[in-house]
């Protein structure tokens, strides 16, 4: 069986995603923060801590935006908050502080209390000699202090025009990796070149996966998203965790049918 036949098999073996589906893409991302905040309290009271798996682009701008007040107005402060843990869905591979880095959307979280060490970021070239190796300390790091089971509470994700999810791209060979939570992409279609990614272990083994998309320009990758698994046309559509929710807009949601 092929990698890209296992994961389209995996994925369809999980349940079918859930639909949210607002007028506006600020609705949308305040219920996905809202819901992530939810389980992220269940997640403490019932296993000690909480993991949320961040993404990079407008829909991580918008929820990092959100999820301050959203986490304060569900308790989540204090001592709560110290056992909430972030990760990171994607990276670049570019230096701290660079404007690119995915790293820089939870400023909001760490001034409302969140501790700086529960953030746990990809390492950049100032710290170690490539992409392969910042890879490498990530999956250390995932199977040291990570999720029991390696299974995140929540994964936000964005989806690209492409269909893309992560920086797992169309027809790229990162995206077909098994065997492992963590790949280090070479030559991303998308600038920077060298990224750091989950891949889809990670991602069917996570108890809910959040996808978050807005906008016509993101309808097509919806509708291929939301179609039968096919994992080199479409990653997005192998995007399942446990449970996983879609929430879009009605512009993204514009090509669904039914």
């Amino acid at each position: 069986m092929s990698a890209a036949d296992l994961i389209e098999k995996r994925t369809a073996s999980l349940p079918t995603a859930k639909l949210v589906r607002r007028p506006s893409f600020d609705e949308v991302c305040t219920l996905a923060a809202e819901r992530t905040a939810e389980l992220l309290v269940e997640a403490v009271a019932s296993r000690g801590s909480g993991h949320l798996a961040l993404t990079g682009g407008s829909a991580g701008i918008a929820l990092a935006r959100s999820l301050p007040a959203t986490f304060a107005a569900a308790g989540i402060s204090g001592s709560l908050l110290e056992n909430v843990h972030l990760w990171f869905g994607d990276e670049r591979f570019v230096a701290a502080g660079d404007p690119d880095r995915n790293d820089l959307l939870v400023a909001g979280l760490v001034d409302a209390g969140l501790p700086d060490a529960n953030v746990h970021r990809v390492r950049g070239p100032e710290l170690v000699a490539g992409v392969d190796a910042a890879a490498a300390h990530l999956a250390e790091e995932l199977s040291a202090t990570g999720p029991a089971e390696g299974r995140f509470d929540v994964v936000h994700l964005g989806v690209g025009p492409d269909a893309h999810v992560c920086s797992l791209f169309p027809g790229h060979p990162a995206a077909l990796l098994t065997g492992g939570d963590v790949v280090a992409v070479h030559s991303s279609p998308k600038p920077p070149p060298e990224r750091v990614s989950l891949t889809f272990d990670a991602l069917h083994r996570s108890r809910c996966v959040m996808a978050v998309a807005g906008g016509a320009g993101k309808a097509e990758a919806v509708r291929a998203g939301l179609g039968a698994p096919d994992v080199v046309r479409a990653p997005a559509s192998c995007a399942r965790g446990r449970a996983t929710t879609w929430y879009l807009d009605d512009a993204a949601a514009s090509g669904l049918t039914g």
